[in-house]
């Protein structure tokens, strides 16, 4: 009882602070700044991402990343899609399908989580039933994934630099995360001994 009360004040309070600063429905800001509000040639992403996009696109994680090889740990992303409009595909709108579908994912089951855990809170005995397992597994599964997408878009070197909004904007989600890795670990842990 004890630790299914644990879990969920530390998911709630995950849960309840990332309604309050909406930080997937401000998703949308990141998103519009990919091509339009920043200029291409200003942002640069990791090889990590880099990778990560060569397999989703052509499920080869070398693909990519071989025409961009070097000591850097980043790329400017407007290379990477002067290079991908050789084989007709756009990166930029690939990278801003890749963020929608998180966003839209986690709108979904944004009130549904909340409307949920407070019923659950509310109960004497805090019972968890099995559907609320997977609600609840389903949206560490997407924090997590949202979670490593910006952390590997953003090569280490520019985590200290203000060198525009669009860095901005991405560490502050960082920060965010990191604030809130006690009650993911916790949260997963749960789940995973239920």
């Amino acid at each position: 009882m004890e630790k299914r009360t644990e879990f969920l004040e530390k998911f709630y309070e995950m849960r309840n602070r990332a309604g309050k600063v909406h930080l997937f429905y401000s998703i949308n800001k990141i998103i519009a700044r990919i091509g339009e509000g920043t200029k291409l040639d200003k942002i640069y992403i990791s090889k990590e991402y880099l990778s990560y996009l060569s397999e989703k696109i052509f499920g080869d994680k070398n693909r990519l990343g071989s025409f961009f090889s070097g000591s850097n740990s980043h790329v400017r992303l407007s290379l990477v899609d002067e290079f991908a409009k050789d084989f007709e595909r756009n990166i930029v709108k690939e990278i801003q399908e890749d963020f929608m579908d998180l966003k839209k994912y986690n709108s979904s089951i944004f009130s549904e989580v909340r409307t949920r855990i407070e019923t659950i809170m509310a109960s004497e005995d805090k019972k968890i039933q099995t559907e609320d397992l997977v609600l609840f597994e389903n949206y560490l599964t997407n924090w997590k994934s949202l979670e490593n997408k910006i952390k590997n878009f953003i090569p280490e070197e520019f985590y200290n630099q203000k060198t525009n909004y669009f860095y901005t904007s991405l560490k502050s989600y960082v920060k965010f995360f990191d604030s809130f890795k006690e009650n993911y670990e916790i949260s997963k842990k749960f789940l995973e001994n239920k």
